[in-house]
């Protein structure tokens, strides 16, 4: 075997293992989350409302995207190549469920900068009816951002031997690549979350020091653990983002402006390659929130084992104990719920 049939061997088995893996755990931590974050219980946390549309876009994501990935590179079956419908389809769906997950992502950390803010006038940005108006407005937009998609996705002959799903419209082509690949996958995603996380962390260690001899040292100790697990997770989920779509970027305009240049066997292989590892890192975004929120989170471990120990037993009582309380919560507030039983804070989900 030589040298490039042997990148082209390693970059196949990828896909098929490490595809298979993230697969099955991507569709795992999906429908956990959603089976979590659509209790009663926590449905009524504006966060746990971007979480759950950003879990259900991870798993239309996973599941179109993904799979058709492990099929089409590591199975070598050529359903976006062959078929015309197929392709509009699955590029239109994935390409909308991508950029919906990613901005519930988004949405998730500004959240929680809101229910930090001292002034009222930024809380009232942290509410339910808030969240599922912008939630609504999001999917709409990316939905028509991304119609184009259907109209000009088909599959294109690039030689003689080989077709692919492509965009048929040069300027539809270089929005997808400049917009789409550049900005929304990548600078708005770092800045925003940089920007907000940042921000949150701020608030979070002003309202602690503010706490400080005024609530009860148990109540003060609780509400410290559940701000040091909200940090956790917020930056860890920017470090998961940052790590995986550099790689992507970096790909597609690669690609983009290397696609007119004369390339031999081995460095096609090279780059294919490459191009397996990114796409396949970039995943991550979406299979990654359930695991990081559960492994960095002794709360979230608490509450999502609660939540599904009282599904599977339908003891309905025991889970209505669960109690959700916001930063945005008065000093007298705190103390007339005097935290019964179990007292979280609305998980995040960056």
């Amino acid at each position: 075997m030589t040298t490039t049939q042997t990148l082209y061997y390693i970059s196949q088995q990828l896909n098929i293992y490490w595809g298979l893996f993230m697969f099955i755990l991507g569709i795992i931590g999906s429908l956990w989350n959603i089976f979590i974050f659509r209790h009663y219980s926590l449905r009524l946390s504006s966060c746990c409302t971007y979480m759950l549309i950003g879990s259900i876009a991870s798993l239309i994501q996973i599941s179109f995207s993904l799979s058709d990935q492990i099929i089409d590179k590591g199975f070598e079956i050529h359903w976006t190549e062959n078929s015309i419908v197929w392709c509009k389809i699955q590029t239109y769906i994935a390409q909308c469920a991508s950029l919906i997950a990613l901005s519930s992502l988004v949405l998730s950390v500004i959240d929680r900068f809101f229910s930090t803010c001292r002034q009222i006038k930024w809380r009232y940005l942290n509410s339910l009816y808030t969240a599922r108006q912008i939630s609504s407005f999001v999917i709409l937009f990316w939905i028509l951002v991304s119609t184009p998609t259907l109209i000009y996705a088909k599959p294109m002959e690039i030689s003689s031997d080989k077709r692919l799903c492509m965009h048929s419209s040069i300027l539809w082509s270089k929005i997808i690549t400049y917009f789409i690949n550049l900005c929304c996958y990548g600078i708005f995603p770092w800045v925003f979350m940089s920007l907000f996380g940042c921000l949150t962390f701020r608030n979070i260690h002003l309202r602690r020091t503010r706490r400080i001899g005024i609530l009860p040292p148990v109540i003060l100790s609780r509400m410290a653990r559940i701000d040091d697990q909200l940090i956790s997770m917020i930056f860890l989920q920017i470090i998961i983002c940052l790590i995986t779509s550099i790689p992507f970027c970096t790909e597609n305009f690669y690609n983009y402006f290397t696609q007119a240049i004369a390339k031999n066997d081995y460095r096609q292989a090279q780059e294919y390659l490459f191009e397996q590892i990114s796409s396949l890192l970039f995943y991550l975004n979406y299979i990654s929130s359930f695991y990081i929120n559960y492994f960095s989170s002794r709360i979230f471990r608490q509450v999502s084992k609660q939540v599904l120990i009282n599904f599977c037993k339908k003891k309905e009582d025991r889970s209505r104990q669960i109690t959700i309380i916001n930063h945005q919560d008065t000093q007298n507030q705190s103390e007339k719920h005097c935290l019964h039983v179990f007292t979280i804070q609305p998980i995040s989900r960056v």
